[in-house]
């Protein structure tokens, strides 16, 4: 399979350990580089280089993985400065360069922050997927974009996400799932219930070597009981974790149970049943 691809003109460079990356000449502002460094920048195959990951989650102000045209061209102009005039398109819906230099990745990041592209927020609970949704897909049957622009707001701390870890969210507005709901840690599908839009909670979802597909909490929610639903179910996750934990583990560990109780608690007063 590989004679099929070319391999870019890659360079004989040495692997640089992250302290020397972050000690390169000029780098300042070393706490926001390194926690960039530490989310959106990847190990390479190739000595001496890393693949980096352009945020396209910036905390509500777009929907996740839309970008302007502006910023289209100039990550056009990084991928031709820094990656062998290279983009790939994750479904994560963010974009990479991935055969960045390391000794560049300082110069790379000054130039993507002034785009808005380096939130180190790549695997967090912000770092969502989310469909289109009704406000832009015929075959939605609720918004989506709202829910993810809501949820962003209500946590748009990076102490507070880096403290909780990965977490993968996923919102889908129809049972196309093209938010890939079934498969996020937690889920959230938009359903229409007598012409009204009401959205599904789902628990235990995750993708890779340990996919598992997430199952429907209960009745659904109002758009509006969303945030609240997600604060309720984090507070679960941060009381009920061990040390280090993540979301899932401590999923799995406990059960759905807790994580249930604590959403329906406060929340969900005119909860429709659910679809499941």
């Amino acid at each position: 399979m590989a004679q099929y691809f070319t391999r870019p003109a890659y360079q004989a460079l040495t692997k640089l350990s992250d302290q020397q990356v972050l000690a390169q000449p000029g780098a300042s502002d070393q706490q926001a580089f390194a926690r960039w460094l530490d989310r959106n920048v990847k190990d390479h195959q190739v000595p001496g280089y890393a693949s980096v990951v352009l945020s396209l989650k910036p905390h509500g102000t777009v929907a996740p993985g839309d970008v302007t045209t502006a910023q289209m061209l100039a990550i056009a102009d990084l991928a031709d400065k820094y990656s062998f005039g290279e983009i790939r398109a994750t479904h994560e819906q963010n974009l990479v360069l991935a055969d960045v230099e390391q000794s560049k990745l300082y110069a790379l990041w000054q130039e993507a922050k002034q785009q808005g592209l380096v939130l180190p927020n790549i695997g967090y609970l912000t770092d969502i997927i989310a469909c289109p949704g009704g406000d832009f897909c015929s075959l939605a049957n609720a918004k989506s974009l709202p829910i993810a622009k809501a949820i962003q707001e209500r946590f748009d701390d990076l102490d507070y996400l880096f403290d909780l870890g990965d977490i993968s969210l996923n919102i889908s507005g129809c049972i196309n799932s093209c938010g890939h709901h079934h498969v996020g840690n937690i889920g959230v599908l938009g359903v229409d219930k007598d012409g009204e839009e009401w959205y599904q909670i789902t628990l235990g979802g995750e993708q890779g070597n340990d996919t598992s597909i997430g199952k429907v909490i209960g009745p659904s929610f109002y758009a509006n009981e969303i945030p609240d639903v997600m604060t309720s179910l984090i507070n679960t996750y941060v009381e009920q974790r061990t040390g280090d934990e993540p979301f899932i583990e401590t999923y799995r560990r406990l059960g759905v149970t807790p994580f249930k109780e604590a959403a329906y608690k406060n929340n969900g007063k005119h909860s429709k049943g659910s679809l499941a």
